[in-house]
């Protein structure tokens, strides 16, 4: 009887595959392709984090309008920054230039109990004047409660910071500032600008109009500031604003690194006030950065005021403010300059229109 001849033992090992390994060329072409998705899928990530950049950003200006609006329902007006009380010769103490000593904070100190802080504007001492030993010292030079030694204007408050903003939470060069990313419009006012460089731009629209605007914002009354507030010891109430809130702007973005009047931080009185004379994002030379192209040769420094005292972002193609009446606008690089003008005099009677 014929037997079939038995299959061939197989000398593999039980229980295993033999698999093909990758060659380089595929191996090669594998990671080419996972170079181009990341190339493809990276501006889209950065994009997304800027628009949850930007979010926040609105967002801390929404919280701003609103605490602005608190402190008016129990003031009658809009937070002020004060120097002195009552006002006399900014600077001037016994023919001496003197910005600290007695001053009161900035806007920004106002509304602080508006926005959860509470217990940092109770730390205050607002009653004492002099530049002498704490706790007498002025506010500039208060520290916080506690062993930890650090000053109050050190204090960073996230609600002050746009997260688009590229410059250091504190200043570069004292640390015991912390910045503010944002600033009170003062409106279109004559802001004098570095030898050379003349006034900035023109008109100004509240000189136009005749109903005329100190430099600077300088002063304790209505007629000197076209603006929500002065630099110094005003600010408007809603009764103030005859072209309408929703026609104003309140507080917008800027640059501490690239203004003059921000390089502190949010607590200084000489600080956070911007004018809409410059237009939105004028290019400057800023702290800290790449210089830029002149457009005007020479009139670029973050010092120059006519040019650098504007507001300003991060943000591509323009900033955001928020409007007296509590609403946030994204305002383009391109706005007509006589529309933004408009926007920042609170009472000059003329139509807006689009913006």
């Amino acid at each position: 009887m014929h037997t079939p001849a038995q299959a061939p033992r197989s000398t593999k090992p039980i229980g295993l595959t033999l698999s093909r390994a990758f060659t380089l060329i595929e191996l090669l072409v594998v990671i080419a392709i996972i170079a181009i998705l990341i190339a493809l899928l990276l501006p889209a990530v950065q994009q997304a984090r800027e628009a949850a950049r930007r979010t926040q950003c609105r967002n801390n200006l929404k919280q701003l309008g609103l605490a602005m609006h608190n402190y008016h329902d129990n003031f009658n007006r809009f937070g002020a920054t004060f120097w002195r009380s009552p006002w006399s010769d900014p600077g001037i103490i016994g023919g001496v230039n003197d910005w600290t000593n007695g001053t009161k904070g900035s806007w920004m100190v106002r509304i602080l109990p508006y926005i959860d802080q509470a217990p940092l504007y109770n730390a205050m001492n607002f009653a004492a004047e002099t530049p002498g030993p704490c706790p007498n010292c002025h506010l500039e030079a208060q520290p916080l409660p506690g062993p930890s030694g650090k000053l109050i204007r050190g204090t960073v408050i996230e609600a002050f910071c746009c997260p688009t903003d590229r410059a250091p939470k504190s200043n570069r060069d004292d640390p015991n500032w912390a910045k503010s990313s944002y600033a009170i419009s003062i409106g279109n006012a004559a802001m004098g600008a570095q030898p050379g460089c003349g006034q900035g731009y023109t008109p100004f629209l509240g000189n136009s109009f005749g109903l005329g605007v100190a430099a600077h914002a300088d002063g304790d009354r209505a007629h000197h500031v076209s603006g929500i507030a002065s630099r110094c010891n005003w600010a408007a109430s809603i009764s103030d604003i005859g072209d309408g809130t929703s026609n104003t702007i309140l507080v917008g973005e800027s640059l501490p690194e690239c203004v003059d009047h921000m390089w502190a931080g949010w607590l200084h009185f000489n600080n956070v006030w911007i004018s809409t004379t410059a237009p939105i994002n004028f290019p400057i030379h800023c702290q800290g950065r790449p210089a830029v192209t002149e457009t005007i040769p020479g009139c670029h420094d973050w010092n120059d005021h006519g040019y650098a005292q504007g507001f300003k972002s991060d943000h591509v193609g323009g900033a955001h403010v928020v409007l007296a009446d509590g609403a946030v606008r994204f305002l383009g690089n391109n706005i007509d300059y006589m529309t933004y003008q408009r926007l920042g005099d609170r009472r000059d009677g003329q139509v807006v229109g689009d913006f």
